[in-house]
């Protein structure tokens, strides 16, 4: 079985393994207990792993509240800026394409009394910088969007966006799951107010992501008794969890240019042959900027069923969130609901080598073949 589902998911590192054993076998005490040395030792632990996280996305220490994933993240980021903007500025903006960690809380602030505008992308899953300047005013409070598309891998342009959100006073929230490890993120350059990531799709663990909160910028916790992190995220924390993070963090700083020629690489391998073996086949947001390792299928008009003739092959039609109607997200860029079901997402990793790339497009020519009826 090859696996090509690593925006689901990575294996994570060994030096993440490593560290988080480290972790349950010596380095184990809870943060909270600065009564003994187990707790000082274990406080001193988060401590760095903050600093290693910050680091990645050159921000402040003091910035990163720890959470179990990216959907913790952007949950905490949507309702506790949200819930405090609806009296005085009840607009919200995003895009049709956001993930449902955005999308969801975002509906919920709808159901409050928020005034939800879901900006259009066009068929390269692009969004218009003209819609986005349309769509702020003096009433909106808050602009989600994501960095990178989790399902066909098409940047956004978050830095002009938040340029033009500062204008008005708006605060944005940035969902960077799918691009902190494979690509420079700085949030200094970004300009949001908020980001969020995970561990696991850096080869980290699963069950540990973090949001970085401009520092000074108030926020409503949505869970409710402790005083961890700033008060924002009750509970113990996951020291071995958090460990492995920052240790995943630690590699993709020295690794980060390596990871992208190498992600960048495999994709135009895999792209070429597949358009040799399977004219006609579209390559979701071919003609858009995208994070490398990202490929999103479709041969239209196809019989469906084309992922389960990939018996050799792990990957998925989409987002490993959401259920079985298709992909929206191809959907909002002009994708017939059938055609949206039935494609197919290729993401690569640095586990990846060419002659996998090889036979992944083999297998994928064999299955459209097969359900075309021909040879």
């Amino acid at each position: 079985m090859i696996y090509a589902d690593y925006n689901a998911t990575t294996p994570p590192l060994p030096t993440v393994v490593e560290a988080m054993t480290a972790v349950l076998r010596d380095g184990w005490g809870n943060p909270g207990a600065k009564q003994h040395t187990y707790g000082r030792r274990a406080l001193a632990q988060l401590d760095q792993a903050r600093a290693e996280v910050a680091a990645l996305i050159n921000a402040r220490p003091d910035e990163i509240i720890f959470t179990s994933g990216a959907t913790e993240a952007c949950n905490l980021a949507i309702l506790g800026l949200g819930e405090r903007l609806l009296a005085s500025r009840p607009r919200m903006v995003t895009c049709a394409t956001e993930h449902s960690a955005i999308s969801e809380p975002l509906r919920r602030l709808a159901e409050a009394g928020a005034d939800l505008t879901v900006l259009p992308v066009d068929a390269q899953g692009r969004l218009s910088g003209q819609a986005v300047e349309s769509a702020l005013d003096d009433r909106t409070g808050l602009l989600a969007l994501m960095l990178a598309n989790n399902e066909t891998g098409v940047i956004h342009d978050v830095a002009a966006a938040s340029a033009m959100a500062r204008r008005h006073g708006i605060l944005v929230v940035c969902d960077a799951t799918q691009v902190v490890g494979k690509l420079p993120v700085d949030v200094t350059i970004l300009g949001a107010d908020a980001l969020a990531c995970t561990g696991h799709k850096m080869y980290g663990p699963q069950g540990c992501g973090a949001l970085w909160i401009r520092r000074g910028l108030g926020l409503s916790a949505q869970l409710h008794g402790g005083s961890q992190e700033r008060g924002l995220r009750p509970g113990t924390h996951n020291l071995p969890g958090i460990v492995g993070f920052a240790a995943a963090c630690t590699a993709a700083r020295a690794g980060l240019r390596a990871r992208t020629t190498h992600l960048r690489v495999l994709s135009n391998q895999l792209e070429g042959l597949l358009r040799q073996a399977l004219p006609g086949i579209v390559i979701h947001g071919a003609d858009a900027a995208r994070i490398p390792g990202t490929s999103m299928l479709t041969l239209p008009g196809l019989q469906s069923g084309w992922l389960g003739t990939l018996a050799e092959v792990a990957a998925s039609n989409g987002s490993a969130c959401t259920t079985g109607e298709g992909s929206h997200v191809l959907r909002a860029m002009g994708c017939t609901a059938a055609d949206a079901a039935n494609s197919i997402r290729i993401s690569l990793g640095m586990p990846s080598t060419s002659d996998e790339v090889e036979h992944i497009a083999a297998a994928l020519a064999r299955g459209a073949h097969a359900l075309r009826g021909t040879r």
